[in-house]
């Protein structure tokens, strides 16, 4: 079944027609919708093609879906990784610290998933804590009643109900998801509509400079609309009369960024950080703002493919057993844009439980724990598509290597650990 988009997209922020294509990815099948295979035959795809916006330099997606069949029954877990937990329980206490006086504070995080950083937040002794998520069965395992859950999308309906109990927001957070909004106009009228004159929107995205140094297109899909600069959050969040006042590079994700902002005139907006100033310059130096930069990085990553492709076949051909590892939307995005299928791989590997015996999107994939890797025919090499988590993998998995296995690194460029020998 396919859903077919619009010809002449217009830009999500600023309602432009003056849109440059940078990628055209076919019809995918959507990068979370894992499955099962009486699901196979009336699986859904969906055009999918990456755009520049020309007015406000915006970096996205253009063909929607609709959100409640992406995030009703979600499969991403965040408390299932290490990394995020300990990066979120640093981030608790870094804004509790710099903006907070927790006794008397109100704090509401949107696309809490499953509450990750809610958790925390209440560790720090912060008053009212509100998570708002729409994924039903992720915010279904959130068991804290120091935590207000609002199973929903934070609208402005939400937004004035939320204000209607517990007064202005003193910290609006966004973690990984502020780049997931087909209406992103109307959540950001929202945190305009809950966020108390002096409050502090704070918000985690993958940061553009990063896809385009790393060739991180794994990171774009359907779920992921958005790839900010700092430029294109500078002019987004103008139109709702507020500011970028600080940015804090964050590792998570290989590469995202923290944006601190606040209503214009509020004390916030008094002190722009050098580190604003430095970065748009910068931005507009790398050519962020112009259309030619985004068509060369179009063409890099097809020799990517290439190489990527090559070497699995040379692999296959030797004999080679191959599994992935990292049933995310990332790899789903590699897996469908390099045409990669059952003559390069033989199964996923994941470590979230949940999704163990579905099967991947469009490619069909049977994902199995990681346990499959104590077997007494473990797959010759990994494929890492969880490459950004992969000290993590790497550590956790170490028998494996010990016993002779090795890992493909497929990005920032194409590698094998341990290296062969010379």
């Amino acid at each position: 079944m396919d859903l077919s988009g619009s010809n002449q997209p217009v830009c999500a922020f600023c309602d432009s027609k003056r849109l440059g294509l940078v990628m055209d990815f076919g019809k995918v099948g959507l990068a979370g919708a894992f499955l099962k295979p009486e699901q196979f035959a009336t699986e859904r795809t969906f055009p999918m093609r990456l755009h520049f916006c020309k007015d406000c330099y915006a970096v996205q997606v253009t063909d929607k879906v609709p959100a409640d069949v992406m995030f009703r029954d979600y499969f991403y877990f965040s408390s299932s990784i290490g990394t995020l937990r300990d990066h979120f329980r640093e981030y608790a206490a870094e804004v509790t610290r710099r903006f907070l006086d927790p006794a008397g504070a109100t704090v509401l995080e949107f696309g809490c998933n499953d509450g990750v950083l809610l958790r925390p937040l209440a560790d720090e002794g912060i008053r009212t804590v509100i998570g708002v998520d729409p994924a039903s069965n992720v915010v279904a395992t959130i068991d804290d009643s120091r935590v207000k859950v609002i199973n929903n999308y934070f609208t402005e309906e939400v937004a004035r109900a939320v204000v209607a109990e517990h007064g202005k927001v003193d910290l609006i957070m966004a973690n990984n998801v502020y780049a997931h909004i087909p209406d992103i106009q109307g959540t950001t009228r929202a945190v305009a509509e809950a966020l108390h004159p002096e409050g502090v929107f704070a918000f985690e995205v993958h940061y553009l400079g990063k896809v385009i140094d790393e060739l991180q297109y794994d990171m774009i899909y359907h779920e992921h609309l958005y790839y900010y600069s700092l430029l294109s959050a500078v002019n987004h969040l103008a139109r709702y009369d507020m500011m970028v006042f600080d940015i804090k590079p964050i590792p998570i994700h290989a590469g995202s960024i923290r944006f601190y902002a606040c209503k214009k005139g509020s004390k916030h907006s008094a002190s722009v950080s050098p580190a604003v100033v430095a970065l748009e310059a910068e931005e507009r130096a790398r050519g962020f703002d112009r259309y030619e930069t985004f068509l060369a990085f179009s063409d890099t990553v097809a020799a990517h493919r290439d190489e990527l492709i090559g070497l699995l076949r040379d692999l296959r051909g030797q004999g080679k057993r191959i599994s992935g590892y990292g049933a995310s939307g990332r790899a789903n995005t590699m897996i469908q844009y390099c045409g990669i299928n059952h003559d390069h791989l033989d199964y996923m590997i994941d470590d979230a439980p949940a999704k163990a015996s579905f099967y991947t999107p469009r490619s069909h994939f049977e994902i199995f724990t990681s346990s499959v890797l104590g077997r007494d025919d473990p797959p010759d090499y990994l494929l890492i598509f969880a490459w950004s988590f992969f000290d993590e993998i790497r550590k956790k998995n170490a028998s494996y290597l010990a016993r002779g296995g090795r890992m493909i690194l497929p990005l920032p460029k194409v590698s094998i650990f341990p290296p062969p020998a010379p």
